[in-house]
């Protein structure tokens, strides 16, 4: 598959996880392990050509969640990965929506002074790319199909809206934290603890179009462990099945190497040059070889 164009989906927790493979049940996959990470890989026919499929999980938080994207960057240089998972809903969301952000804000960042304190939030934009087409994937409605509803059932709503994202699991909507969000991100439809470090280790990693796509579990002031049992697995297949739907809108662009720029072009490399007057022959074999030579010249006459 390597020479099949890469999207990847990443998911924090593994009730994410096991949501997206369950929508992929049908799917073929193999392993790939990479400095301790583990990928499973499978093809997925999306509306305009094959893709390489790769799926991770990336643990808790924005700092693993930035380890885990960064390093599938490197190793499979995808041509689009989302962060798929949960999120606690805010302003008018309601248990199953989907929100396919449209910015990450990073709402931890700030100074905090002797009087009061600084907010300087750090603000992550969804492609434009990505974003045109989770546009377009909720209008057509087709990704709902995936979800097995019953007759007459009313589909997930889905809203194209800010995230905000920091390192607290926010459970009350008077605590301080609930404050600040409302105060400097009050247009964000839901909070998480993992989008910001994707956000800026795939917006880093230079050419990849990434997304965020979460559904709503709960709605901070309702949060419990109870509900979490069954609301979680329900919002992480919506977000699932939205993320795979994004996925198979998009147009395959050329594969890309998925081995890092310094392995590239290690492979067998021969020159000669015999007897005066010779002229030095340079080759290289293999895939992805490349040969090059510099001849300085001089002649000495006695």
């Amino acid at each position: 598959m390597t020479e099949l164009p890469t999207a990847a989906v990443c998911a924090p927790l593994d009730v994410e996880y096991r949501a997206v493979r369950g929508l992929l049940a049908g799917h073929r996959f193999t392993e790939r392990t990479e400095r301790g990470t583990v990928f499973a890989i499978t093809e997925f026919e999306g509306r305009h050509g094959l893709w390489r499929l790769v799926l991770t999980l990336t643990g808790r938080h924005n700092e693993r969640a930035a380890t885990a994207v960064e390093r599938t960057v490197a190793t499979f240089a995808p041509q689009a990965i989302v962060l798929v998972g949960v999120a606690g809903g805010r302003r008018d969301a309601r248990i199953g929506d989907v929100i396919a952000a449209t910015e990450i804000y990073g709402y931890e960042s700030g100074q905090d002074t002797d009087l009061r304190y600084l907010s300087r939030i750090k603000t992550f934009n969804t492609s434009h790319a990505l974003s045109q087409q989770a546009h377009h994937a909720a209008e057509e409605g087709a990704w709902t199909e995936r979800l097995g509803l019953a007759p007459g059932q009313a589909p997930p709503r889905v809203f194209h809206r800010p995230l905000a994202a920091g390192s607290k699991v926010v459970t009350g909507l008077d605590s301080p934290t609930a404050a600040l969000i409302g105060q400097h991100c009050g247009d964000a439809q839901g909070v998480d603890m993992e989008s910001f470090g994707a956000m800026a280790a795939a917006c880093t990693g230079g050419g990849v179009e990434a997304m965020v796509v979460r559904g709503v579990s709960d709605l901070i002031g309702d949060k419990t462990k109870d509900a979490d049992r069954t609301r979680q697995p329900l919002a992480a297949r919506n977000a699932a099945a939205f993320a795979l739907a994004l996925i198979e809108r998009l147009e395959p662009g050329p594969a890309a190497p998925d081995e890092p720029e310094s392995q590239r072009h290690r492979g067998p490399k021969y020159v000669g040059a015999i007897g005066e007057g010779a002229n030095a022959t340079v080759a290289a074999m293999g895939d992805r070889a490349e040969g090059r030579i510099t001849i300085h010249h001089s002649r000495h006459r006695d």
